[in-house]
């Protein structure tokens, strides 16, 4: 790589999980991000506690990447690998899939794995693309979502990110009784500046010809992994991408002032993520 010089990743060991990965170095390292070519079930064991993980797993094997697919059934073992502090987040976006002409429930396995490390499914949220590709879709609408799978062992309070629409109004309301009449219910005082995010998240996806530069098949729109990461995270703290890419989640740590960490088993898109990371960051 022109300008960068990616440490050299040790060989792995003969344990499938764990020893190794406390033995590789980084690919990319500089100012809290790094970056490690490898498999993250090898590499995520020896990882330091983090406080948020965001990524988005090849789904059900529809990708297929340099003639190698993942395949759906190591996704949940490499995610029960994640040290995640007592208040960590987990964040997982996932999308629908169809066969032969119904809705395969593959987060299933997910969350039963999870939950065997005591992770509890605490929300499901949905990423609202605002619009649906043209198609015949075998009869049903065009998918035009996505959902974010929000696992957790503990609670933190959520980040205040997204601004009130009555921001400063006094705005009296009614409130439904138990016995279905209503009453007039007023907070304390003017209406609070922000609030935590809506279950919906409104994001335009990333469209391949707007980021030439990260060459991948799956983008993430950055206002996605940065309005996760704004909202289960304080500066300082370190995020975790298992399944990198292009370092779209990395990208978006780095302006938030955030430390990050991401795994990507594909040489290529490190090197693209590593050149992404060494340049001026973005504003949202």
């Amino acid at each position: 790589m022109q300008g960068l010089r990616p440490q050299m990743v040790l060989l792995f060991g003969s344990s499938r999980f764990g020893p190794a990965s406390r033995r590789m170095k980084p690919y990319y390292q500089h100012a809290g991000i790094t970056i490690y070519h490898g498999d993250c079930r090898e590499v995520l064991p020896g990882l330091e506690v983090c406080h948020l993980l965001v990524t988005s797993p090849p789904y059900l094997d529809l990708r297929v990447y340099n003639g190698r697919s993942v395949q759906w059934e190591q996704i949940p073992e490499a995610l029960a690998c994640a040290r995640l502090a007592s208040d960590g987040q987990m964040l997982v976006n996932l999308g629908l899939v169809r066969r032969d002409g119904e809705v395969i429930e593959y987060w299933a396995g997910l969350r039963t794995r999870l939950e065997a490390e005591g992770l509890k499914l605490a929300g499901w949220y949905v990423w609202d693309k605002t619009y649906g590709a043209p198609g015949d879709w075998d009869g049903c609408f065009a998918p035009a979502h996505e959902w974010i799978f929000h696992f957790r062992r503990n609670s933190r309070p959520a980040n205040k990110i997204d601004r009130c629409s009555y921001a400063g109004l006094v705005k009296t309301r009614t409130q439904r009784n138990q016995d279905g009449s209503f009453k007039a219910f007023t907070g304390n005082g003017p209406v609070q500046d922000f609030k935590v995010p809506d279950s919906v998240l409104r994001i335009v996806p990333q469209r391949d010809g707007n980021a030439p530069e990260t060459e991948h098949p799956a983008i993430f729109p950055p206002e996605l992994p940065a309005k996760l990461i704004a909202a289960f995270s304080d500066p300082g703290h370190l995020v975790i991408d298992p399944y990198m890419g292009s370092g779209t989640t990395l990208f978006c740590a780095k302006e938030l002032r955030r430390r990050a960490t991401g795994i990507e088993r594909e040489e290529k898109y490190c090197e693209i993520a590593a050149k992404r990371l060494a340049q001026e960051v973005l504003s949202f």
